[in-house]
């Protein structure tokens, strides 16, 4: 593993309401985990997927960031998706959840790095998403994928408030 910089201190000095993630790991509330990098992707298609053909260059790279978080009361490998539309978890890891997944009333082409795209057509609907000892909720998109366990996009960071530090590999939730 790649070594992590120094966490910067906890701006507002460390305000209620404040939920700080550096990746690896759970926290307590305002008390940072260790955190793990990965690499990043360009924007420009409306629902988006992540693959990674070398996790290493993943691990190793400033574009993005990634954790190990519960998800239905297991721990992910997740990476955090600014980029992406939905959020996403990988059919392998999807047999360990207790809920069912659900057909999509309207297919999503899920666009790949390589230019191709993916037809995604089921969803695990509300799925536990346990972070900072805070329980919170997502839809996650059936999506075969390998270097990812899940991927929480903008439909999980906006409602939640969260914020992403890219060069502290930092994510926070201002609740």
């Amino acid at each position: 593993m790649t070594s992590t910089p120094a966490a910067p201190p906890p701006r507002g000095g460390g305000q209620t309401g404040r939920v700080r993630l550096r990746g690896g790991g759970q926290a307590a509330r305002g008390q940072p985990a260790i955190a793990q990098s990965g690499g990043g992707q360009p924007a420009n298609a409306p629902a988006r997927f992540y693959a990674l053909s070398a996790r290493p260059d993943a691990l190793a790279s400033y574009a993005v960031i990634t954790s190990i978080i519960s998800i239905g009361g297991r721990d992910a490998l997740v990476l955090f998706d600014p980029r992406s539309t939905y959020s996403y978890v990988s059919s392998l890891f999807a047999r360990f959840l207790v809920i069912s997944p659900e057909p999509l009333g309207t297919l999503i082409h899920v666009s790949t790095p390589m230019g191709d795209f993916v037809v995604v057509d089921r969803i695990y609907q509300s799925c536990m998403v346990t972070f900072c000892d805070f329980e919170t909720r997502a839809d996650l998109l059936l999506l075969d994928m390998i270097d990812f366990e899940v991927i929480l996009g903008m439909d999980w960071l906006s409602p939640y408030h969260a914020v992403l530090d890219c060069h502290a590999k930092t994510v926070s939730l201002v609740m």
